[in-house]
């Protein structure tokens, strides 16, 4: 079962250093459907898992001659998040598990569709800079998708990535792939600050399950960032946003029982 975890992990991996965000997408369904974790538990282990996973994607993004990663964007819009991340950790320990599955799904379903219809998302060229985010109504736009993203990741166990890139695309003006290489260090940061919420005593974390998907997902998000340095912006938009949706679709399937 162990190496299996790893095998698993490996996926996770390979999926969040190719879109900056579809880790925390698929860790949900493997922790619930492969090893038969509520979706409680589920959401605390996921923010390990993930937000190791993501730590050493920005790393690996951090160094070659392009720097995609902006470290002082990325810290600063995951600074906005704490307290939405406690908020959400809170409400997750509140409502039963089929509910959160069913609000997950809804809202892959949503995101997918947004950047599926929204063009900027393949542009390639911009110039990433707090500049970009103009008066108190850009202002409050940025700090306000902080604290949700938190609320998400708190209460979803996810980085928040499929919501991090397109605020880092629209508002600040990032191209797609230093928005995912950013993502990933703001997604980082969003789940230390859920695993806080959990060890302070509001949800639970299946700390040895997450120790062998953590190893897959090192090892293959290497893999991923490669992969993804070398597709166009916009065949990864596509891939991700695709990737989102079909997910979504079998977790309802999943959820309502109309599939084993």
């Amino acid at each position: 079962m162990d190496i299996l975890d790893i095998g698993y992990g490996t996926i996770i991996g390979l999926s969040l250093g190719l879109t900056g965000a579809g880790g925390s997408i698929i860790t949900i369904p493997i922790l619930i459907y492969l090893l038969n974790m509520n979706a409680h538990v589920t959401t605390g282990t996921s923010l390990v898992i993930v937000g190791v996973g993501a730590l050493a994607g920005a790393i690996q993004y951090s160094f070659g001659k392009t720097k995609y990663l902006h470290w002082r964007i990325g810290f600063l819009f995951a600074i906005a998040g704490i307290v939405g991340a406690f908020l959400g950790s809170y409400f997750n320990a509140l409502l039963p598990s089929y509910l959160i599955l069913y609000l997950f799904a809804t809202l892959m379903v949503i995101i997918g569709i947004m950047m599926l219809r929204e063009k900027n998302y393949a542009k390639e060229t911009g110039a990433p800079s707090l500049k970009n985010v103009r008066g108190l109504s850009e202002w409050l736009k940025f700090v306000g998708a902080g604290l949700f993203i938190g609320f998400m990741t708190g209460f979803f166990g996810v980085g928040g990535g499929f919501l991090i890139v397109p605020v880092l695309v629209l508002i600040l003006d990032f191209p797609m792939k230093h928005a995912i290489a950013t993502s990933l260090m703001v997604i980082a940061l969003n789940c230390l600050w859920g695993i806080l919420s959990r060890l302070s005593g509001v949800g639970t974390i299946a700390w040895g399950t997450a120790l062998y998907l953590v190893i897959g997902a090192v090892i293959c998000i290497v893999i991923g960032v490669l992969i993804a340095k070398k597709i166009k912006a916009g065949s990864l938009t596509k891939i991700f946003a695709y990737f989102v949706i079909a997910l979504a679709i079998y977790m309802f399937l999943r959820t309502m029982g109309i599939i084993a």
